[in-house]
């Protein structure tokens, strides 16, 4: 009988912390995507449409570093790349933060829908408490290109 209140303590102890560790290790990967697509978009590209290579390369860059929550859990995390015009490349459903941009800014969003598919299965009564169907880990990421927005330097 001890046995049996002490296992349960201990196993809502252990999801807790494991359920938590990894909501923290998400939001970092969500964090870090978007860092690393707007690093991505400062990058040069050739051509009359590099500013959508740009957002193209960044994009990419963003889904390739959480590609791991979208693999784990099966759902998509969504990736925006927008300009002060609005979106220049998404994926996902990705959309823009809706803050306003200067003409040379370009920013990179970056969100997961963590409520509504966790990493690990949920337990009813614990799920509720610990994160709400409700709940997006999301990351925002601005550069500014300078003057060389469209074309060449």
């Amino acid at each position: 009988m001890e046995f049996a209140l002490v296992f349960v303590v201990f196993f809502l102890v252990f999801y807790g912390i494991l359920t938590y560790s990894l909501v923290v290790a998400a939001q970092h990967s969500v964090t870090l995507a978007a860092q690393d697509g707007a690093r991505k978009v400062l990058q040069w590209q050739a051509g009359s449409a590099s500013l959508t290579a740009r957002a193209d390369a960044g994009r990419d860059s963003a889904l390739y570093q959480a590609e791991w929550i979208s693999t784990m859990s099966a759902a998509p995390v969504q990736v925006a790349v927008c300009g002060s015009a609005g979106a220049l490349s998404s994926a996902a459903g990705g959309a823009c933060s809706g803050m306003p941009l200067a003409q040379d800014q370009i920013e990179v969003t970056v969100s997961y829908a963590y409520g509504a598919h966790p990493l690990i299965p949920s337990v009813p009564l614990l799920q509720a408490a610990l994160m709400p169907a409700s709940s997006v880990l999301s990351a925002r990421a601005t550069v500014h290109l300078g003057n060389a927005l469209g074309g060449g330097g």
